[in-house]
Formats: structure tokens, sequence, C-alpha cells
């Protein structure tokens, strides 16, 4: 069984992490301006770090 510690780290491992929505808002603004996503993408709270990320959408809830 994974530990919370192990699940974390695989979780934001190699995510930009955001203090605030304002600025991951911002932040994908200028990643989709800069035309590096193909597919689509928002802004989410990372219920581990308490940080906001920047991800595609996926199929889970």
């Amino acid at each position: 069984m994974s530990s919370k510690r192990r699940i974390r780290r695989k979780s934001c491992a190699g995510k930009v992490r955001h203090d605030d929505a304002a600025t991951a808002r911002k932040a994908l603004f200028l990643t989709v301006q800069g035309d590096r996503v193909h597919q689509p993408m928002n802004v989410y709270r990372c219920k581990f770090c308490k940080g906001y990320h920047i991800g595609h959408r996926g199929g889970k809830g």
C-alpha cells in the first residue's frame, strides 16, 4: 500500500505550483498564447500541496 507522501510526490512531481488561481490562469493564458497546448487544459486546486496547477482535462471528476 502506498504512503500518502509517495502519492503526494507523484501527484505534484514535475508540476509548477501556483499560490493562487489567478496566477495559474495567467500562466495558462501565456501557455495557450504561445501555441504550446494541443489539448484543452484547466486550472485546478491540488489537494496535496493546497496550491494550484495547470493540467489537461481528464475524464475523472
